[in-house]
């Protein structure tokens, strides 16, 4: 037993994994950390009030003394749900998981040893994905490397560049200096908290790329980002606030990409207020 304490007080990093309805996705998710070559880490799934079987399925995972669950009496949303696992996290890093998606074997032994070579002003280290597209059945249809991506200081220069990193590899420290996922939304948080997040951190900190494929990103016909009209209507609305937000200096230029609301350019305001 003194071992295993001894062992746990070396954790340096936690899986915060939000979970809603994942079905069998979940499995995949929690095999994909168990099975990493680097071993000092921990999990915390919250489960925001799911109504199907995933945790069932996933029962001989959630009795590893590394594994906390916590259990949300209602559904509060991905970044509410994600504060919940905040508040409880005392590991140095972070990396964050979605139930529906896995991690290579190697992802956060990479991750964790960039993480020692930048500098502590680095609040996000991001990489390569893979997008794994499937059919309602779950076979898989298709795989698509997402190869490329850059390290960013200028919070315009990044907003500019429509990036969303994954994965998303954070210092627990700067997740707690900006307050956590932000909920100040018409939608309370529910959407989009990974680009409100981003802004949150390029204000006060820097993101950081490596060229290593690091992520199976899961395309199927309940993901979220399949809610086009709503994640526009978010989009654009995250865009105008976070302008303000950083001195109403610019005048957003919007574009479409395959239906995708991104921002084209910003335009100098003559009269910033």
């Amino acid at each position: 037993m003194k071992n295993m304490e001894r062992f746990m007080k070396n954790y340096d990093v936690t899986v915060l994994i939000p979970s809603y309805n994942p079905g069998m996705f979940l499995k995949d998710a929690l095999e994909s950390v168990f099975r990493q070559t680097y071993n000092k880490w921990k999990i915390v799934l919250v489960d925001d009030a799911s109504t199907d079987k995933s945790l069932a399925s996933v029962e001989h995972y959630l009795n590893d003394p590394r594994v906390t669950l916590i259990r949300l009496k209602e559904n509060v949303g991905q970044s509410k749900a994600q504060n919940e696992g905040l508040a409880v996290i005392d590991t140095p890093y972070i990396m964050k998981l979605d139930a529906d998606d896995w991690l290579f074997i190697d992802t956060i032994e990479k991750l964790r040893n960039e993480a020692e070579k930048v500098s502590e002003q680095v609040a996000l280290i991001w990489g390569n994905k893979t997008d794994v597209y499937e059919d309602r059945e779950g076979n898989k249809l298709l795989e698509v490397p997402r190869i490329g991506g850059r390290s960013y200081s200028d919070r315009y220069e990044f907003l500019l560049s429509n990036d969303v990193p994954f994965p998303r590899f954070y210092r627990t420290s700067a997740l707690k200096q900006v307050g956590g996922w932000p909920t100040d939304d018409p939608w309370d948080g529910r959407h989009l908290e990974d680009k409100r997040m981003d802004a949150l951190l390029i204000e006060h900190f820097t993101i950081h790329w490596i060229d290593e494929m690091l992520y199976n990103y899961r395309q199927h016909a309940n993901n979220a980002t399949k809610k086009i009209d709503l994640y526009n209507e978010v989009f654009e609305w995250h865009i105008y606030h976070t302008l303000k937000k950083w001195g109403d200096l610019y005048r957003p230029v919007f574009r479409k990409y395959c239906g995708w609301q991104q921002l084209a350019q910003l335009l100098p305001k003559q009269n910033p207020v």
